[in-house]
């Protein structure tokens, strides 16, 4: 059954795809002629491991736009956002915490927002059946984005093809006492000195950048051979851009007064060892393992000295 995305629709109902059947064999979430629907039949022949690729989505009716939250492309920091630009400042401090709330969904219902987590067939189908709405993402320069996972989400990696390194650095970890635990690159900087960066990159070329979504090629994971984006910005760019972006998408003038700078959350910390990782083997396996980002996003393939 094909599954709705709109205000007023739990996540777990939208995960189970339970819905009411609206007028014209559409499905209906009951939330007012602004809503979102999702045709019958399903959606386009894809891949089935291409449209079960988890995402989240950003819906704002009131400006009717779809926003599609890119892993590593400064999500944390869009749903604070869009939570400000709603008129939820307070949930915006800490927002991933405010979405595992139990009234977070009516909350934000409330204001035209909704914050859904589904896949890329979902996406498709709600594109199709929503084709007044803009849609809207945030992309990354994959060099900056796989750099900032071998400083925050190596474990993620390790656990999955490199154990002897994951267990080392968890052990580790949990000999700086407890005020390392909670800090994930406590354990990745000691994973890193059984797996350096070259290293790393052999082992995503054997295994493949497809286990993670943090480590997934943005072109995929958008589905930009499927979808027409009315605009993709650049994570780079965003503080200038994101504004303005949405006035012209039409974010009401009310909702854009609430925010006079981006808030910034989960930024990957600055390391002198970045400097050093783009040696010359380095550039050619990044360039292999992103050739469809580099192509699909217009981001130059990296280079030898280049700073990330």
């Amino acid at each position: 059954m094909a599954r709705l995305i709109g205000i007023g629709t739990s996540e777990s109902s939208f995960r189970t795809g339970i819905m009411r059947r609206g007028q014209g064999g559409k499905l209906d979430c009951g939330c007012g002629p602004r809503r979102l629907v999702l045709p019958q039949p399903a959606t386009p022949q894809l891949g089935p491991k291409t449209l079960d690729k988890p995402l989240t989505l950003i819906t704002h009716l009131p400006s009717r736009l779809l926003f599609v939250l890119t892993p590593k492309c400064g999500s944390t920091s869009l749903i604070s956002t869009f939570l400000i630009l709603a008129g939820l400042p307070e949930a915006a401090r800490a927002p991933r915490s405010f979405r595992r709330t139990p009234d977070s969904t009516a909350e934000m219902a409330t204001k035209g927002l909704s914050i859904i987590d589904g896949t890329l067939a979902d996406l498709i189908a709600a594109r199709a059946a929503n084709p007044g709405f803009r849609l809207l993402a945030v992309v990354r320069d994959p060099t900056d984005r796989l750099i900032s996972n071998y400083f925050n989400k190596l474990n993620r990696y390790a656990k999955r093809h490199a154990r002897l390194a994951y267990v080392w650095g968890k052990l580790c970890q949990l000999a700086e006492g407890p005020k390392a635990w909670p800090d994930v690159t406590r354990g990745n900087r000691h994973m890193q000195r059984l797996l350096g960066f070259e290293h790393f990159l052999s082992g995503l070329g054997r295994h493949g950048t497809e286990f993670d979504i943090h480590y997934a090629a943005q072109s995929g994971l958008l589905g930009l051979q499927q979808l027409t984006y009315d605009r993709l910005f650049r994570l780079e760019t965003l503080d200038q851009d994101l504004l303005p972006g949405l006035a012209a998408s039409g974010m009401p003038p009310e909702c854009l007064d609430r925010l006079t700078a981006l808030p910034r959350m989960n930024r990957t910390r600055e390391d002198p060892r970045q400097s050093t990782l783009l040696t010359p083997g380095a550039c050619v396996a990044i360039t292999r393992l992103y050739v469809a980002d580099f192509a699909a996003l217009g981001y130059a393939p990296p280079h030898k000295g280049a700073t990330p």
